[in-house]
Parts: structure tokens; C-alpha cells; sequence
């Protein structure tokens, strides 16, 4: 994302904020939901597609508004993602503002309907210190997302999980760039969806996020983890940064 909101979002709730160290709020004063539109464009139109994209991105950075683009790179290789953040939800209320009037958004909807295979909206909810923001000097690349379904009912132990197991292990571990939320809206709100930011695709070859732990301290983890989960799945997104307004 143009300004890395897609990793430093999350809500404050009262009585977290009373609980949570000042030193960890300071970093997640951000947005509380996540809007996410995942278009599947038909075979062989992807190129009108993109086209049609960067036309809307051109209108919407003349407008002043935002959003980020995403390429699923590994995955759906037709499959592209809109992201916009929210405080609120009911900030939904004042309605979609278009980037083009009159004629000309009708006429630019109209040929991306025409692109596009399937298109679903789904609305992810952020947790109070579930994110360690970027280097301030990095930028936006790759995103490695693992959708996580947990059994019904164990949703407050894996939430419990993430916020006194993972998360403090990667902190330990000195790894930016990461963060996890929950499925809202749009999909099963037992999916918990973590995002790690990458440089390049080398930096995957690395030591990963909890590489200074000892491989039985690491299964120790995990394995506390796994035993909540049904369902897993990986994808990798490439930021666009010429279709992000």
C-alpha cells in the first residue's frame, strides 16, 4: 500500500487500551477494518483489465482519494486485490464517492464488468497489537498471506495464541513487517488472515520470523496452534504500485 496501511491497521477498544503498554500503542494507532474487493478477471482480458485499472487510478490520485492494488503472484494468477481501510465501519454511511462522473463511470464500469470472471467483498477486523509495522525506509513488494480457519468455538483461544505466543516471539526476533487480523465480513469469521512483508523474493531464503528460536521451541509453538486449526491456505501478492491511488 501507498502509505503501508494494509500493515498498520487495527482498532482500539477501551479495554484495551487500558491494558495494552503505551509502547505498543504508539504503533497501532491505525484503522480498525480492512475492505478488501477480490476481482477474478476472465481469461485473456486481463490486459483491458489493468488498462481499466490505471485509468481509475489516474482519476482517483487527481481526486485525492486512496487505495491499494495487489497482484496475487502465487495463487490465482488472475486474481487481483482493492484494499481500503476504515475507522469505522459506519463511515460507510456517506456513501462511494467515484473517482470519474456522469457518463464516463458508467461507461468504466461497464467495461470492467465486462473483464471480469467473479468479483466477492470481503471486510477483515484489526486487534489492537496485532501489528509490527515496517522499516520506515521500506517499501511495499511482496505479501505472503496465510488464511487460517480455526474450529468453531476456539476463535478466543487462537485470538489468545497470536497475542501471547507468536506475536511476542517475533518481536523478540526483531521481524517487521507482519500482522494478523480476523474475517469479519464477507467469509467465515473463524479465518484468521497473517500478512508478512518481504523486500524480494531473496528475502524469503532468509532466516524466517523465528529463526532465533530453537527448532523445538518453534514446533513447541506452532504445534499449540495447529492443534485449533481445520483449514490453511497460502497466498503471495505482488504491490502494485502503478494501479494504488
Amino acid at each position: 500500500m501507498t502509505n503501508k496501511r494494509y500493515v498498520h491497521r487495527l482498532i482500539v477498544m477501551v479495554a484495551a487500551v487500558m491494558l495494552m503498554p503505551s509502547a505498543v500503542l504508539a504503533q497501532d494507532d491505525g484503522p480498525g477494518y480492512i475492505q478488501v474487493r477480490t476481482m477474478i478477471v476472465k481469461p485473456g482480458r486481463v490486459d483491458d483489465f489493468l488498462k481499466l485499472q490505471a485509468e481509475l487510478a489516474k482519476a482517483g490520485k487527481a481526486a485525492g482519494m486512496s487505495r491499494d492494488f495487489w497482484q496475487e503472484v502465487r495463487g490465482n494468477g488472475s486474481a487481483f486485490h482493492a484494499v481500503r481501510t476504515l475507522d469505522k465501519l459506519g463511515d460507510n454511511d456517506a456513501g462511494f464517492q467515484a473517482p470519474l462522473e456522469g457518463e464516463d463511470w458508467t461507461k468504466w464500469v461497464a467495461a470492467l464488468t465486462d473483464t471480469m470472471a467473479s468479483s466477492t467483498y470481503q471486510i477483515l477486523r484489526t486487534y489492537p497489537g496485532h501489528n509490527i509495522p515496517l522499516a520506515e525506509d521500506a517499501e511495499l513488494n511482496l505479501m505472503l498471506l496465510r488464511f487460517r480457519t480455526v474450529a468453531p468455538g476456539r476463535s478466543g483461544d487462537y485470538r489468545d495464541w497470536i497475542e501471547n505466543d507468536l506475536l511476542p516471539a517475533i518481536r523478540e526476533g526483531g521481524f517487521q513487517g507482519f500482522s494478523y487480523d480476523r474475517m469479519h465480513r464477507g467469509g467465515n469469521n473463524n479465518t484468521w488472515v497473517s500478512a508478512t512483508q518481504y523486500a524480494n523474493w531473496a528475502a524469503m531464503d532468509e532466516p524466517g520470523l523465528l529463526s532465533h528460536m530453537s527448532q523445538e521451541e518453534v514446533s513447541a509453538m506452532l504445534g499449540k496452534a495447529n492443534d485449533m486449526l481445520v483449514e490453511s491456505e497460502i497466498k503471495i501478492l505482488s504491490y502494485r504500485a502503478d494501479l494504488s491511488y
